[in-house]
């Protein structure tokens, strides 16, 4: 489609209007198609851009392709989205940002794909997503990927409020910590999953894992329902810290930050939807870091109470 928007204009930046994206995308684009064929297919002169012989061949057959592939689309049921998007977070960011991006930008139909950093990280150049939710950001990214800071994820230890009250006055030591029982991240030691790690300032070696699981939801799930702390980021905690079923357990000198980044191929995300997916992102974790903090700092008042009576 992009050949042929070059086609009909007669220049990158005509197409790159007609498209709504940049004179960059459409020449990276044009780059990457005659590597596919092995020819040519524009050249450029001083009134503009014009196929070449390889080209004047090659053009028919992708409009008709085009055409057929719009013919295909037109049976669809659905017709009022008109682009795709796959976007990978890990579980707790993409279930809340993913409602807030549809808000924002309706006419694109979302496809979320569940990925914990690590396997970000390590698919960033597989072509499985388009833009990505990267806590920690992804480095040695391909040429055409952009990384923008949206905002910061605050981690923090979690457990249920009858737990808290009875493991000692708030807040907690860090030797107090130690000898507390934990649920943390699932530790294989097969070469086939990536190591993922909840961010806690005691590593797994120095701290008491008495379970593990997979995802920070199921930690949560289990810290709710049993005697075990969770350190994780908060915002994954906010449904069960507004309903008071968790709390925020302080440590002495603990402020774990991280900042959260949105990871874009910008040869197929246009620019408005990536900056919908920052806002729709900045959103869901300044938003809720405000609730979450409310609701905590109710929580470590009512558990001081306990432990003082």
């Amino acid at each position: 489609m992009t050949l042929l928007a070059v086609q009909r204009t007669g220049s990158i930046s005509g197409a790159a209007r007609e498209l709504r994206v940049t004179p960059s995308q459409v020449s990276k684009a044009m780059v990457r198609l005659e590597r596919h064929f092995g020819v040519r297919l524009l050249s450029r002169g001083a009134r503009g851009v014009a196929p070449t012989a390889a080209g004047r061949q090659v053009l028919p057959r992708i409009a008709n392709a085009v055409e057929e592939l719009r013919a295909t689309s037109s049976v669809r049921e659905n017709q009022s989205a008109t682009m795709d998007l796959t976007l990978a977070a890990p579980s707790y960011l993409i279930s809340q940002v993913l409602p807030e991006v549809v808000a924002l930008i309706p006419r694109v139909r979302i496809r979320g794909v569940e990925l914990a950093p690590p396997y970000l990280r390590s698919n960033v150049a597989e072509n499985i997503f388009d833009i990505a939710l990267a806590p920690g950001g992804i480095q040695n990214r391909p040429a055409a990927w952009t990384s923008d800071r949206a905002t910061s994820l605050r981690f923090v230890l979690i457990a249920r409020p009858s737990f808290a009250a009875r493991v000692g006055p708030l807040p907690l030591t860090v030797e107090r910590v130690r000898a507390l029982p934990f649920v943390g991240p699932t530790r294989s030691g097969s070469d086939r999953f990536v190591a993922v790690s909840d961010e806690c300032p005691l590593s797994p070696e120095e701290r008491w894992i008495a379970h593990e699981a997979q995802t920070i939801g199921t930690a949560l799930e289990f810290a709710a329902r049993t005697d075990h702390l969770v350190f994780g980021p908060r915002l994954a905690a906010r449904r069960f810290l507004e309903t008071g079923a968790l709390i925020e357990v302080p440590v002495v000198a603990w402020d774990v930050r991280e900042p959260l980044y949105v990871v874009c191929n910008s040869d197929r995300v246009l620019s408005r939807v990536q900056a919908a997916v920052i806002q729709a992102t900045q959103q869901v974790v300044d938003g809720g870091a405000a609730v979450s903090e409310t609701v905590a700092n109710g929580g470590r008042a009512q558990a001081r109470t306990v432990v003082a009576s």
